[in-house]
């Protein structure tokens, strides 16, 4: 057997491109000869991969070979996906739903994006009728899945091993808090920098690393956001870390304190766990795969108006002082339960799962 995982774009640092990576570091332990086939290799090259065009006239194209599309959202030529020998099924990674970017973007733009959402959703129901399975990667994204009527879904968490690196802090004066990935409206990062002016009122010293990218298309974005820093007066408070190595983040992640997500959507959430096997407490909005994500590892909260707000500035600043004491808040058994949930998902057995689904249809059939 044969399989072939499909992307538009394969870029290998983000979380889809992490996923493509772990699939098939797994298919190919599996026994299973795995390939990436993209439009646009946007990787590294550490990984050798086809060209959407290059595939048919692969020798080893047949009816018994799998075919796994990345589906985030329309791009990939789903007519050519369906149209190749062998068997489908569609990896979904959720949608972001366009009402987040509207303030941010100019009307031409925003139709596009509601124009792809609507597209993404016919395709959706086109593939339900072709594809023998879909592997949504949460649960809620398999709820979202069942919204539009498909139910033939199998849930596979993102395929990454996290280890345990535990406590090694690079402690400053005063507290870190952090956030990961992109700076697009749905991390709803304004929030952060609300809470950040709550932090400094009750500690000066507070400081807050905002590490990620910022897409062209959000640019009005990020100068809104740098704005609003200026106008809280946070100066030197809050930093942001734009293109930074992944052989960076590991000093990153040991300099902070706690973790903190204020995103409203979320198909799974690769930062919060990587916090996780950091040793760091993660403080998160409870929203879509969030909560799932974190298997009650990490301090959620509900609301996110200002007095909310200052509410949780309250509640971080007391756990994270209370380190110091000799029965803190967040003490051996919040690192014990953060510890056991980066060993569930390194010890999840995916390669099983994968060939589970493989054979499914020939199990319902016998």
């Amino acid at each position: 057997m044969n399989a072939y995982l499909h992307i538009s774009e394969f870029r290998d640092k983000d979380g889809i491109g992490n996923d493509i990576k772990g699939l098939r570091e797994v298919l190919n332990s599996s026994g299973i000869n795995t390939e990436i086939v993209c439009q646009n290799d946007l990787s590294d090259g550490s990984i050798k991969t086809l060209q959407t065009e290059e595939l048919r006239n692969e020798n080893n194209l047949s009816s018994s070979s799998v075919h796994i599309l990345e589906y985030g959202g329309s791009g990939y030529p789903i007519d050519s996906f369906l149209s190749l020998p062998g068997r489908k099924f569609v990896r979904y990674q959720n949608i972001t739903p366009p009402k987040f970017f509207k303030p941010f973007v100019s009307q031409d733009i925003f139709r596009s994006f509601e124009l792809d959402y609507k597209k993404s959703i016919l395709e959706l129901h086109k593939l339900k009728r072709f594809v023998e399975r879909f592997i949504p990667s949460s649960r809620y994204s398999a709820s979202n899945l069942e919204d539009l009527n498909i139910v033939n879904s199998s849930v596979l968490p993102i395929v990454r091993k996290y280890g345990w690196k535990g406590e090694k802090r690079n402690r400053k004066n005063g507290f870190t808090l952090g956030y990961v990935g992109r700076l697009v409206p749905s991390k709803k990062i304004e929030d952060i920098l609300f809470l950040s002016y709550f932090l400094k009122r009750i500690e000066p010293k507070y400081r807050i690393l905002l590490i990620g990218n910022v897409p062209g298309i959000f640019e009005d974005y990020f100068t809104n956001l740098k704005q609003m820093a200026r106008e809280l007066g946070l100066g030197g408070n809050v930093q942001f870390r734009m293109g930074v190595q992944d052989s960076e983040l590991p000093r990153f992640w040991e300099e902070m304190d706690a973790y903190i997500s204020m995103s409203e959507h979320e198909g799974f959430g690769i930062p919060l766990v990587e916090a996780l096997s950091y040793d760091i407490p993660v403080f998160a909005y409870a929203c879509t795969a969030i909560p799932e994500t974190l298997k009650d590892a990490g301090y959620l909260f509900r609301k996110k108006d200002l007095s909310s707000l200052e509410k949780l500035a309250e509640w971080i600043h007391f756990i994270l002082e209370s380190q110091s004491s000799p029965h803190p808040v967040d003490g051996p058994h919040a690192s014990s339960k953060r510890r056991e949930v980066c060993m569930d998902y390194d010890s999840m057995p995916y390669g099983r799962v994968l060939k589970q689904i493989f054979t499914f249809k020939e199990a319902a059939a016998s």
